[in-house]
């Protein structure tokens, strides 16, 4: 269920890393995700013979059919960053965008999760619980600290961060204009880690069912479906209603920030995402 996740993650940070590494991170894509899935289930070298021409195979998909999206997606935050006007709206569409590439990723994946998970053994899906639930721990200690100002002191200086990689150095207003919009976000910790718990379960439910040997392929594929379905509507109503109003809550604060931002500012956003987007189309190219 994580595989796709993780594929996208890669590629994803291939946007906020050095651009020097874009290249290298894209092209070894798949040989990080069977790195990365090996740590949940120590595959055997018989099931790494069957997952990597699988991985080489969605990666080429992706070469060919997702990265022009992505490249015209870039082409757009470019512009919208270099406009006066960007409004929580523009904001909220593109996550929205970017939402939707994820989920089409996920579903391309579907195969591939299919035919591996029939070939883990008991233990592997034991270790496979075991890192999800180390997973959720560590988000835990990441992001579930003892107090509210501990949560929002954590939050405010990764959203500081991220946005002097956009647009550079930031002046005391709007570091005090970040500092009151995360302040004013309705953070709740409990509520999140609750339903990565429920998407752990849901995870290794899925997994598990797929070694039943009855179901038809347009049965395992409906269920991994399903799975990828509640990834993105949750059907705990109340954490959708949160994950919902902290979205929108962010598309404001980008919004916020960027209509406090000079021309100089702008045009370092501009020159900042050019850089991505050069690298971007030359992968496209191989």
């Amino acid at each position: 269920m994580r595989l796709a996740k993780h594929l996208l993650i890669l590629l994803v940070c291939s946007l906020i890393i050095s651009c020097s590494l874009v290249k290298t991170t894209y092209n070894n894509a798949p040989a990080l995700v069977i790195w990365w899935l090996d740590n949940y289930f120590n595959f055997t070298p018989e099931q790494n013979l069957v997952l990597k021409p699988a991985l080489e195979r969605l990666h080429h998909w992706h070469r060919q059919q997702q990265l022009p999206h992505y490249v015209t997606l870039l082409q757009e935050a470019q512009t919208s960053l270099a406009s006066e006007g960007l409004t929580a709206d523009d904001a909220c569409k593109q996550l929205h965008t970017i939402k939707l590439s994820m989920y089409t990723l996920q579903t391309e994946s579907i195969p591939i999760i299919i035919e591996m998970a029939p070939l883990l053994s008991d233990a592997q899906l034991t270790r496979f619980q075991k890192k999800l639930d180390e997973r959720s721990e560590k988000w835990k200690a990441d992001w579930w600290q003892e107090t509210r100002e501990e949560q929002l002191a954590v939050r405010l200086e990764k959203t500081e961060d991220f946005a002097k990689k956009v647009y550079g150095d930031l002046d005391e207003a709007q570091l005090n204009l970040l500092k009151q919009n995360v302040a004013q976000a309705k953070i709740n910790p409990e509520i999140r880690y609750k339903e990565i718990l429920r998407r752990n379960q849901d995870a290794y439910q899925i997994v598990s069912e797929l070694k039943n040997q009855s179901l038809s392929l347009n049965e395992k594929s409906q269920l991994v479906k399903a799975g990828f379905d509640r990834i993105r509507n949750s059907p705990n109503q109340a954490y959708q209603a949160h994950a919902d109003a902290l979205t929108q809550h962010t598309c404001q604060t980008i919004a916020d920030l960027h209509a406090s931002t000079s021309a100089q500012q702008k045009l370092h956003a501009k020159n900042w995402l050019s850089d991505y987007l050069v690298q971007l189309t030359a992968l496209q190219a191989k």
